[in-house]
């Protein structure tokens, strides 16, 4: 990686800032998958007020950053709900780094699953209901966009989880921009 460029949302007076956010990823997750997995995203304001904040910083080599920033530029969503910022290199010298993954709730069919599993070994018990319920259900307390899939038309929460990490991670990103491979990206 050796160049970003940011998103802005712009303030508006009737879509909180999260919607707004939430629409940019929506816009970013239809372009990212041309790419190759070779974009990765930030988020500078992570955790403010418990949303990802206003900025989403787009990172990766100058040459998919160059090409990326043109498709945004173009991009109808981006030039209603945000700045586009020039494109920029990426500042020398940095020691933080950050891996932003996304981290999927666990739901009822993962407690079905369990069930079935101690069920066939015979190592279920109320203790273990008790416990496979009261782990299942603790909510995810992390910031997260509010998605729809161009799949099934399904809404969903997408959430995402920072890990700082003391040295760059190569890899490559998910359609969201998101690590795989805990893959890092420069914090700056």
């Amino acid at each position: 990686m050796d160049s970003y460029c940011e998103l802005k949302a712009l303030p508006n007076p009737e879509i909180i800032q999260s919607a707004v956010v939430s629409a940019l990823m929506q816009a970013l997750h239809s372009l990212l998958p041309t790419y190759g997995g070779r974009i990765g995203l930030a988020f500078p304001a992570y955790g403010q007020q418990h949303t990802l904040g206003g900025i989403i910083r787009i990172l990766g080599k100058k040459v998919d950053i160059d090409a990326f920033h043109s498709v945004l530029a173009n991009h109808s969503v981006i030039r209603d709900y945000a700045l586009l910022t020039p494109v920029r290199g990426i500042p020398e010298g940095i020691s933080k780094h950050s891996c932003y993954s996304r981290k999927q709730p666990k739901g009822n069919s993962r407690y079905q699953r369990q069930k079935k599993r101690h069920l066939e070994r015979g190592t279920w018990s109320e203790a273990l209901e008790q416990a496979i319920h009261a782990q299942i259900s603790k909510p995810l307390h992390l910031p997260h966009v509010g998605l729809k899939s161009s799949s099934n038309g399904q809404s969903f929460l997408l959430f995402i989880e920072r890990h700082n990490k003391a040295k760059a991670v190569d890899g490559q990103f998910n359609s969201y921009g998101l690590a795989l491979d805990k893959a890092t990206v420069p914090e700056f």
